[in-house]
């Protein structure tokens, strides 16, 4: 009795038989590819926003030590026309230069 009853239970609630749905394995295999490269393009901009960072980093201190080892003349303010200034100013320009909007999204 046990085994018939398995057997009817098994019959009722059987999943009728149907093909494997294509278009969705093909919406979900789009998904995981534009993931994919999200993910790898999100940490390019991460290791290239580390990298710029660290150069203006450094590029700020060695600017801030030559001022520093200048003769002081104006209560240890940067001087305008000294090296020090020159380089600020062009790692100001470098900084400008790099953050600009992006007018159009490219279509990879």
């Amino acid at each position: 009795m046990s085994a018939d009853a398995d057997a009817m239970l098994k019959a009722l609630l059987a999943v009728p038989g149907r093909g494997p749905d294509e278009a969705f394995a093909s919406r979900v295999e789009r998904a995981v590819r534009a993931e994919e490269k999200l993910r790898a393009a999100r940490r390019a901009a991460w290791r290239r926003f580390t990298a710029e960072m660290a150069a203006a980093a450094a590029l700020l201190a060695a600017f801030v030590l030559i001022e520093r080892r200048a003769p002081a003349d104006s209560l240890n303010l940067i001087s305008p026309f000294g090296p020090a200034a020159a380089g600020l100013m062009l790692l100001a320009l470098w900084i400008w230069v790099s953050i600009r909007p992006d007018f159009g999204a490219r279509d990879n």
